[in-house]
């Protein structure tokens, strides 16, 4: 059914379900202590299948729907009403109920909070990239990389990685074997292609970018462990193409500007050992 046909199957039972309402309240229906208001029924006709929505738009339709939202009510009626409704248990499950409502408020909070305030960033031009810097950068910066990577835990293990690529072997089947980069290693360690200030560990980025086409790197230490790397290609960027790709490189290296100031007054504190 089209958005049109489906719309108008709607308005059509809205019309005819008017007429019958309760005109003070606008209510359906009553099942004992409970009710069915018109905007309940009408909230609930739009989940309804696209493929019923005709059929909900007549009169049998309309009160065969009604019956089941009485049926609903009829049951929410008698639980109520039972001891069930005292116990420990829905008690218990209904203040975690209110617990996980209160988290995900305090998520949207904060996402719409931070949302908002990148949006004034960019509103009072603080975090603007003009056409010139892109181009500029696209003229010091103008190749992206394909690489592999495997990630060891100690140097001992990278250099006997690094060992078996340099003699000949297969550098995606080690990756999958050795690699501690679940992410990459089932892909044979492949990393997405990346322009420069695009690669995550900023310690293999310079190396990566002089690295040959083909050759082996490594091992070389960062915060994540021992790396070995194989530069798979690389390929001269189309400025047309790639520009909002880093025009969003360059935002973002504005908002991190903006978060070492911002750091100043709000400094950070790792305070569990396990990731000092």
């Amino acid at each position: 059914m089209s958005a049109l046909t489906r719309a108008a199957a709607l308005a059509a039972a809205a019309l005819a379900l008017a007429g019958c309402r309760d005109s003070r309240d606008g209510v359906v229906a009553r099942v004992g202590p409970l009710s069915i208001s018109q905007a309940e029924f009408q909230g609930k006709l739009v989940e309804v299948a696209p493929s019923y929505q005709n059929y909900v738009a007549t009169p049998n339709g309309r009160r065969q729907f009604l019956d089941i939202l009485i049926r609903e009510k009829l049951i929410l009626a008698a639980a109520q009403a039972s001891d069930v409704s005292k116990s420990v248990e829905f008690r218990m499950q209904v203040e975690r109920l209110k617990a996980e409502e209160a988290e995900r408020v305090r998520e949207g909070r904060d996402y719409l909070l931070t949302r908002l305030w990148l949006e004034d960033l960019r509103q009072k031009g603080q975090l603007k990239v003009g056409e010139e810097e892109i181009r500029d950068y696209m003229n010091k910066h103008p190749l992206e990389v394909r690489v592999r990577n495997i990630l060891l835990a100690s140097p001992v293990e990278a250099e006997e990685v690094a060992n078996k690529a340099r003699a000949g072997a297969n550098f995606a089947a080690l990756a999958k074997q050795r690699s501690l980069d679940a992410a990459s290693a089932a892909d044979g360690g492949l990393m997405p292609p990346a322009l420069y200030g695009e690669i995550i560990i900023p310690d293999l980025e310079d190396i990566i970018f002089r690295m040959r086409v083909g050759e082996i790197g490594g091992p070389i230490k960062s915060k994540f462990g021992y790396h070995v790397l194989k530069k798979e290609g690389e390929r001269k960027l189309d400025p047309e193409a790639c520009r909002e790709r880093v025009a969003r490189l360059l935002e973002k290296r504005k908002l991190d500007l903006h978060l070492q100031d911002a750091q100043q007054k709000y400094p950070v504190e790792v305070v569990d050992e396990q990731f000092k």
